[in-house]
C-alpha cells in the first residue's frame, strides 16, 4: 500500500512535560492485544488495567502512569516501547481510500496545532504527489481566505444557530459547552467572523486545509468547523490554536460528533 504524509508530519515532536493539556487524561486508553500479551509479565502494569483497558483516576481520569510532572513513568521506567498502540501512535491519524494510505497530525495535540497553523509553506505531501481532495484550490489561495470559504459552502447558520447544532452534540468537556452558551447569549455577525478570519489568512487556510485532508475533502465539514472556531474565538477572546484544539478534542475524537459532522450537506 502506498502511504502518504505533511511534509511536516517528520518534524513531529511531543513535548512532554511542557504540554498544557496532557493527552493522558480525560481519554478511554484502550490497550491492544499484543501490547496486553507483553504487559501480562508486567504485574505492576498489570495491577492497572481492566477488560483490556487503563484504569483512569480521579475526576479528572487521569492515567495512573501519568506523573505530576506531565511525563509517563512506563517510558521512564521501561522506555517508549513497552506503550501501547494508541499512545505510541497520538495524536496520528490514518485515512485509507483506493489502496492508499494518507497519515497525518490531528489538532487536538498543541504540538500538532503549531506545527500545522502557523506553516506557511504551501502544503505539500511525502512522497511528492498530487494532492488529494481539491486541496490544491485552497494551497494556491493569498490573501483573503473567507470569501474562499463563503464560496465552498453555504452560509445557512447564524452564529446562533450554528452553537445550538453544536449543543446537539456529545459533550465531551463542560468548558466547550460554556463557550458555546455563551456564543447563543451574545452572538457574532457574519461580518465579524469573516473579518476575524481574514485577519488570521495562513491559519485558515492551513485549518481549511486540514480538514479537507483529514476527512477526505468534506467542504461543509471543513467550512462549517472554521466558521465555528472563528464565531468562538471571537466571542470568547481566546487564541485561535486554543480554541482549535478544543474544537478538535470535541468533535473529532467522537465517532457520534464525527459522524454528525461527516452527514452535513448530506440529503
Amino acid at each position: 500500500m502506498r502511504s502518504f504524509r505533511p511534509d511536516y508530519y517528520d518534524d513531529f515532536k511531543c513535548i512532554g512535560g511542557s504540554c498544557t493539556h496532557t493527552c493522558c487524561a480525560g481519554w478511554e486508553i484502550g490497550v491492544d492485544s499484543e501490547t496486553l500479551r507483553i504487559y501480562r509479565d508486567f504485574p505492576d502494569i498489570m495491577s492497572h488495567i481492566k477488560d483490556s483497558c487503563i484504569i483512569t483516576e480521579g475526576p479528572e481520569e487521569r492515567c495512573p502512569f501519568l506523573l505530576e510532572n506531565g511525563l509517563c513513568d512506563l517510558i521512564i521506567k521501561y522506555g517508549e516501547d513497552i506503550l501501547c498502540d494508541i499512545c505510541a501512535d497520538h495524536p496520528r491519524f490514518r485515512n485509507y481510500e483506493d489502496g492508499i494510505e494518507y497519515v497525518g497530525l490531528g489538532l487536538c495535540c498543541e504540538a500538532a496545532c503549531d506545527l500545522i497553523l502557523d506553516r506557511k509553506e504551501k502544503f505539500s505531501l511525502v512522497p511528492k504527489t498530487e494532492l488529494p481532495y481539491g486541496i490544491d484550490l485552497i494551497s494556491d489561495i493569498e490573501g483573503k481566505i473567507s470569501p474562499v470559504i463563503g464560496g465552498l459552502a453555504e452560509d445557512d447558520m447564524s452564529s446562533t444557530g450554528r452553537a445550538k447544532f453544536f449543543l446537539t452534540f456529545e459533550i465531551l468537556d463542560g468548558k466547550w459547552e460554556k463557550l458555546l452558551n455563551d456564543l447563543i447569549m451574545e452572538p457574532v455577525s457574519a461580518n465579524d467572523r469573516d473579518n476575524y478570519i481574514d485577519s488570521y489568512p495562513v491559519q485558515f487556510k492551513n485549518l481549511m486545509i486540514y480538514f479537507l485532508y483529514r476527512h477526505k475533502g468534506n467542504r461543509n465539514y471543513a467550512v462549517q468547523s472554521c466558521r465555528m472556531i472563528a464565531e468562538v474565538c471571537v466571542r470568547s477572546g481566546i487564541g485561535l490554536k486554543e480554541i482549535s484544539r478544543m474544537y478538535s478534542a470535541e468533535v473529532e475524537y467522537s465517532d457520534i460528533n464525527t459522524e454528525i459532522m461527516e452527514n452535513i450537506g448530506k440529503e
